[in-house]
């Protein structure tokens, strides 16, 4: 009797698992699976570096194509399966993976990479990244003109950026513009590049502030072409800084130097130039210029009206000038308002005394 119990019951088992039956258990079973594997779920939050917020991130379901980007405030908001992971990128800053784990938001904080933003120029018509640019660009930092001591900025730029030859041809205060070419000479009459500043062609580079400059691209060659026929002897392309959210954040600086003039020419005195003449006129067989009574004023300068012995180098040239540059910046913001505000001074004096030239 037992035994025929324990056979009905086998075969109410095997009744219940067998055929159609079990292909809907496990079917059911492998949904269920399916679903709680790749549930969508919606994640949102902010990307930020320290206190700024990011606009434009970069934020990708890894392994797939699905991505957004973040709004003008850091916020972003992406469809994802609760146990992917998420990807952001920016230029600039470092990439960083995160882990959903059936979280609906996640704020993450993106560190500056120095080295990544060192790999990227302005161009005419955006940002890109040295390695797949095509066109023929140079760049500079704001941070590294800075470091020259010179009151215009054209004269920083001598020596760093290659293809840009400059020629200072004079060095008077207020007068002491670089002759900028960027690859020789292309067109007649004006050979200037085109200064754009902040979009703004047309400008000049000897009034610019050197604190106020984020970067410089020199453009040549095709990669000034969106400029047009103003570009034909080039492009360069300033970017002022911008404020950046966060608190206020006061920056001072201050240079004080002297300039003289590199090489003055040694001239002989009074005596030894009338001696060199008189001794000319003998060697051509002329009566000397001047008598030994001459030569005798000249040496004890007795009669400085008619026999002057001076040296007007030392007379008329000071032998240091000073030149100063003082400046003052703020620069801060919320997510809505950012601000950015300078205030400098800069002062050369002339090589001269008394001089009107500063």
């Amino acid at each position: 009797m037992r035994n025929c119990l324990s056979g009905r019951k086998n075969a109410r088992y095997y009744y219940l698992f067998s055929g159609d039956k079990l292909r809907l258990f496990l079917l059911i079973t492998f949904l269920n699976f399916s679903s709680s594997l790749f549930a969508q779920t919606t994640v949102a939050g902010k990307v930020s570096s320290g206190d700024t917020a990011l606009a434009n991130v970069t934020v990708q379901v890894k392994g797939t194509t699905t991505a957004t980007q973040s709004n003008g405030q850091g916020r972003y908001s992406i469809s994802a399966p609760s146990n992917a992971t998420l990807v952001f990128t920016n230029v600039g800053y470092g990439t960083m993976e995160v882990k959903i784990n059936n979280r609906s938001s996640i704020d993450v904080q993106l560190k500056e990479n120095a080295r990544q933003m060192d790999e990227v120029v302005v161009t005419g018509y955006g940002v890109q990244r040295k390695a797949t640019l095509t066109g023929s660009v140079s760049a500079i930092k704001g941070s590294e003109l800075i470091k020259s001591p010179a009151t215009n900025v054209s004269n920083s730029l001598a020596g760093r950026l290659p293809g840009l030859v400059t020629v200072t041809p004079s060095s008077e205060p207020g007068y002491d513009g670089s002759v900028l070419r960027i690859r020789g000479v292309n067109t007649l009459n004006n050979n200037n590049p085109l200064v754009v500043v902040d979009g703004v062609p047309g400008r000049s580079l000897d009034r610019i502030d050197p604190s106020t400059i984020e970067n410089i691209s020199v453009l040549k060659d095709a990669s000034a072409a969106i400029y047009g026929a103003q570009a034909a002897n080039g492009v360069i392309l300033i970017t002022t800084k911008r404020g950046k959210t966060g608190k206020p954040t006061v920056t001072a600086g201050f240079n004080q130097g002297w300039g003289r003039p590199t090489v003055l020419p040694k001239m002989a005195d009074a005596v030894t130039y009338s001696t060199m003449i008189n001794e000319i006129a003998t060697y051509a067989g002329r009566t000397a210029v001047y008598s030994p009574d001459d030569l005798k004023k000249f040496a004890d300068g007795s009669s400085p009206w008619t026999h002057p012995n001076t040296d007007w180098f030392n007379e008329v040239l000071k032998p240091w000038s000073g030149q100063s540059y003082a400046n003052v910046s703020v620069n801060g913001g919320s997510e809505s308002v950012k601000y950015f505000v300078s205030l400098s001074k800069r002062g050369q004096e002339g090589f001269y005394y008394n001089s009107g030239t500063k």
